[in-house]
């Protein structure tokens, strides 16, 4: 919605209050859930009112957007919501904004069984709920602010990235009950758990240390640091080590920076607060005293050795991520309740997260919002929020215009993404808790190496490295080694491999024709012989080498075992379908029980347990019984 127009969705909710209060009892629902409600509709779905809402939309709503962005501690408390939404569709009614609700109540009978499993599904949660829930099972009482920054900041932000330094929060061995003994292994399941993260991540791409380096260097955030600890030596401090009352006009001259004319103290000017703490940080000045001193280091930057240089960068980085809001005294009274250094860290993870793809600029937006809110009832995030973006800004420009500064981020249009300098400093960052290989050189890259990083990476990635890796090496010998590969892995790598072996082209059709007597490729063979000849194998095939029902039954198995561990029946249900008209999935399961390919009999399980439609799951599980008989 447009911020010049008026917020359709608040008014609603400000009318079905005054309709609730005279509705009979509890069934009139909840105003303030109603208002959290219609506040989702109106940021996530793509109508302007409440007359547009369509069943589609309302599943939407409840099985997707509000489990990722609503925090629910217990299953108990999604009643509320159910008896909300249903007075919500009288509502509608009643006020004339639908002549019928009909289909929306059938629509909501049927989502309501599932609705308390859909919003406890940690799948389906948003980052910042995760983050919540992961709290919740270390004892924080969500309802304290100072231990919800302690936690969020230590175990999201400030350990992880660098904020702490060679400081333990866990040194003490009681931290929300801890063992120190444990608390490397603590640190690493809550960073794992908060994020959704597994014990290994695909591998990345990442330049030398010297060309990092060089990027390093350009980082005009640390420049201005640098400039202002160098100008700032022999002055006087404050009693809390700030600039004081009387410097800080030529210091903001000195940076560029407006602050308010008579400023008594530099928590006034937060532009220059910050960028004095980030000197002090990165060891560029030292304010320990009473007055001002410029340190050894400031000679290490941008002129030191590169692993020097890289150690200031990711110091003033960790810095920014929790330190790139106005904080520590800044409109106590107006950001009262906001967390206001765990945006940067968990906007940075999200980023890391995203890799090549990114982010869209709404949706770092929406997760900088989600982290600063994350305490806060609905109402009372949208009235601290309004109230904070009034005074300060969106707090995702702030953030990206200082991470934007240090060569920490780029923005493509409306994608934002984090540079390589910054992807290589999350990985430094998250070294000890999560596995994160890095790809070695292209010429020195096996076949191996670039199946497993081919299951993870994005089309554009995986053509980048493909293309790479060709030209190191002559098209016979890569198509040998793919194959290869191909034949001695899983379903998930004979797709793969197979996959990459006919981007080779015509150089590989010799080994094509040797795989076609292999029971698990031969399907594949026949697909990539008629690609060389330029010949459509559903219309137009090779003699000899038409793809068959049998071809089709060999394929699906391979296909639904490399599927995700967290199997989806709808996503199932879809494969099958493109593989076989409907009512006819019987026929295809008895070819695929007959089958050569070893994933057959697996697969036919697979879809045995999680087919959605009970006859063909039926179906599955008679064949998979019939391929155990004859395998037995």
């Amino acid at each position: 919605m447009d911020a010049d127009e008026p917020d359709v969705f608040a008014a609603t909710a400000d009318e079905f209050a005054v309709w609730a209060e005279q509705a009979a009892g509890a069934a009139g629902g909840d105003p303030e859930e109603a208002r959290l409600l219609l506040g989702l509709i109106g940021d996530y779905l793509s109508i302007t009112d409440l007359a547009g809402l369509r069943p589609a939309d309302l599943r939407a709503l409840l099985l997707d957007i509000y489990p990722r962005k609503i925090t629910v501690l217990n299953r108990e408390d999604t009643a509320g919501t159910m008896v909300t939404a249903r007075a919500l569709l009288r509502f509608m009614e009643e006020t004339g904004r639908a002549a019928s609700v009909a289909e929306l109540q059938s629509e909501l009978d049927e989502i309501e069984p599932g609705f308390a499993d859909a919003v406890m599904d940690p799948a389906r949660w948003g980052l910042a709920r995760s983050v919540m829930h992961a709290m919740a099972s270390d004892g924080v009482d969500i309802g304290d602010e100072s231990a919800v920054d302690r936690w969020i900041a230590i175990h999201n932000a400030r350990q992880q990235l660098g904020l702490l330094g060679d400081e333990d929060p866990f040194d003490d061995g009681d931290f929300y009950g801890g063992d120190s003994d444990d608390s490397d292994d603590d640190l690493g399941d809550a960073i794992r758990e908060g994020f959704g993260l597994p014990d290994r991540l695909p591998a990345l791409r990442l330049p030398d240390e010297a060309e990092l380096a060089s990027a390093a260097r350009q980082s005009r955030l640390l420049a201005r640091a640098r400039a202002l600890a160098v100008w700032a030596d022999g002055r006087e401090l404050t009693d809390d080590g700030d600039l004081v009352p009387a410097d800080l006009a030529a210091a903001a001259q000195l940076l560029g920076l407006q602050i308010a004319h008579g400023a008594a103290s530099i928590d006034q000017a937060p532009g220059l607060r910050q960028a004095w703490h980030l000197a002090c940080c990165v060891y560029f000045a030292d304010d320990s005293g009473d007055y001002a001193a410029v340190a050894d280091s400031v000679d290490e930057w941008p002129d030191g050795d590169d692993d020097e240089v890289l150690d200031a960068w990711g110091a003033a980085f960790g810095h920014v991520c929790g330190h790139g809001l106005p904080v520590d005294g800044l409109d106590e009274e107006l950001s009262a309740g906001l967390s206001l250094r765990a945006p940067g860290a968990g906007l940075a993870m999200a980023l890391f997260l995203a890799r090549s793809e990114g982010l869209q600029y709404g949706e770092c937006r929406s997760l900088v919002n989600e982290f600063a809110t994350a305490d806060l009832t609905a109402a009372r995030a949208r009235k601290a929020q309004a109230a904070w973006v009034a005074a300060h800004g969106e707090m995702a420009d702030l953030l990206l215009d200082q991470l934007s500064e240090h060569g920490a981020v780029e923005r493509d249009g409306d994608v934002v993404r984090l540079t390589p300098l910054a992807m290589w400093q999350m990985r430094e960052e998250l070294a000890d808790t999560v596995e994160i290989p890095l790809l070695p050189p292209p010429a020195e890259m096996t076949a191996t190496d670039l199946v497993a990083f081919g299951a993870d990476a994005t089309e554009e990635e995986l053509a980048r490295e493909r293309q790479a890796w060709l030209a190191t090496r002559p098209a016979e010998d890569a198509a040998r080694e793919l194959l290869s590969v191909a034949a001695a892995g899983g379903p998930a790598e004979r797709m793969m491999g197979a996959a990459l072996a006919t981007a080779v082209g015509a150089a590989a059709e010799p080994l094509w024709r040797e795989a076609l007597e292999d029971p698990a490729l031969g399907s594949y063979a026949k697909v990539a012989l008629n690609e060389i000849a330029g010949r459509d194998p559903a219309v137009d095939p090779l003699p000899g080498l038409e793809v068959g029902p049998g071809d089709a039954a060999s394929m699906l198995s391979d296909t639904v075992l490399a599927m995700s561990d967290a199997i989806d029946g709808e996503e199932l249900a879809m494969v099958v379908s493109q593989a076989v008209p409907r009512g006819r999935e019987e026929e295809l399961f008895e070819l695929m029980w007959r089958s050569a390919n070893p994933a057959a009999q697996q697969a036919l399980g697979v879809l045995g347990r999680h087919h959605p439609d009970k006859k063909t799951a039926k179906a599955a599980r008679k064949a998979a019984f019939k391929a155990r008989s004859r395998s037995g």
